[in-house]
Order: C-alpha cells, then sequence, then structure tokens
C-alpha cells in the first residue's frame, strides 16, 4: 500500500498556489474525476486498489411517509 508522505511538501508563494486553480479548471469532466479519485485513495489510504464497498450494516430503510402524510 502507498502512504501519503505527509512531510513531502513545497514552498510556494499565494500567486504561485493561485495558479494551480486555473490549471483544475483548464481539465476536461473526465479529467476531473481522475484527480478526485487519487486524492480521495491518498487521503484515505486506498492507492492503487478498488473503491472500498460501502458497509451497509450501519444503515436501515425507512419509509418517511406514514398514513398518506410526510410529518
Amino acid at each position: 500500500m502507498m502512504k501519503l508522505d505527509k512531510k513531502a511538501f513545497a514552498i510556494q508563494s499565494f500567486e504561485e498556489a493561485a495558479d494551480h486553480q486555473k490549471q483544475y479548471k483548464s481539465l476536461s469532466e473526465e479529467e476531473k474525476g481522475d484527480v478526485f479519485l487519487h486524492l480521495m485513495q491518498a487521503a484515505y489510504g486506498f492507492v492503487g486498489s478498488d473503491w472500498p464497498k460501502m458497509d451497509k450494516d450501519y444503515f436501515e430503510v425507512r419509509t418517511l411517509i406514514k398514513d398518506g402524510s410526510t410529518s
């Protein structure tokens, strides 16, 4: 498993950091999705593996409408 090195970073000016927004705005929707997926994988520690399945044991299905009313 690949780990995120939290000590590795680049010192930037505010102007350099602001330029990243221009780069992301120029990406296609598919490229933005790929960047998002990679950042989520790095943040949650599963880079290079499939997105984990949701544990549905903590959820239940309930009806919001009772006797024809919503309250």
